[in-house]
């Protein structure tokens, strides 16, 4: 069986360069992934060009415009500005790795298609680009594997919707075993562990100026409710009052 290559064969394909004039999103943030080949952009007055294996965060209703050149890609994913809690506040430059790739990809599948999978890929994307990532320097980490895979596997993704079977299935363990090892290295059940973890990484996203329904999605809560009972709990103030004091401070 013959198989073709194209590699070799440069004309076989043309794709012109497209210009999109300078425009805003109300109600979206945007990351631009440059799958191949490069992007002129402006953003917020200022120019930059943008090559493959990178893609730029624009955070909702930042201006910009952008030239994608001639046999270039360039792949913009959405995200939804009332639910997505994130630190990133300014347009940001993002290095694609395999893992990140991968998520893009599966996020703009489950946007284009059936294919939705049950896992958050937004907030598993937004823990890989942030520049400062919502992980607490507070909580105590169990000390031995695997209940320490599964605690930085929570850090990493506060919202994680795993129960702790799924998570000890994960590193093939018992669930006695990683509960006992939680209990006996960091003073805390699992849950107790997750729930303060949680609380401490909404805090963070709290203080960057997210709106508080969206940092419940982000951490996991599908009742903002729960979430606000859970935080006053914690903090002994509500996630609006803690917003309001944070923003007053000087």
């Amino acid at each position: 069986m013959s198989q073709r290559t194209y590699g070799d064969a440069p004309w076989r394909i043309w794709m012109p360069a497209v210009t999109i004039p300078e425009q805003h999103e109300e109600h979206l943030h945007v990351l631009l992934w440059q799958v191949c080949g490069d992007t002129d952009l402006v953003v917020d007055g200022g120019g930059r060009t943008l090559t493959a294996g990178h893609a730029l965060w624009i955070p909702v209703g930042v201006r910009h415009e952008f030239t994608v050149q001639t046999n270039s890609v360039t792949m913009p994913l959405f995200f939804e500005a009332a639910d997505t809690a994130t630190t990133l506040t300014e347009p940001t430059l993002v290095t694609v790795d395999r893992d990140l790739q991968t998520l893009m990809l599966a996020y703009t599948v489950s946007w284009n298609t059936i294919i939705k999978p049950t896992p958050n890929l937004a907030r598993q994307i937004l823990a890989l680009i942030e520049e400062s990532p919502v992980l607490s320097a507070v909580l105590p980490m169990p000390s031995s594997e695997p209940a320490r895979t599964i605690a930085e596997a929570l850090r990493f993704n506060p919202g994680d919707i795993r129960g702790v079977d799924k998570l000890a299935e994960s590193v093939h363990t018992s669930v006695r075993t990683v509960e006992r090892t939680f209990l006996a290295e960091t003073g805390m059940t699992l849950r107790q562990w997750r729930i303060r973890n949680r609380m401490e990484a909404a805090a963070i996203l709290l203080r960057s100026n997210a709106a508080p329904d969206a940092v419940a999605h982000r951490v996991g809560y599908t009742n903002a409710n729960a979430f606000r009972r859970v935080f006053k709990s914690h903090f002994g103030i509500s996630p609006t009052e803690y917003l309001d004091r944070y923003r007053a401070q000087p």
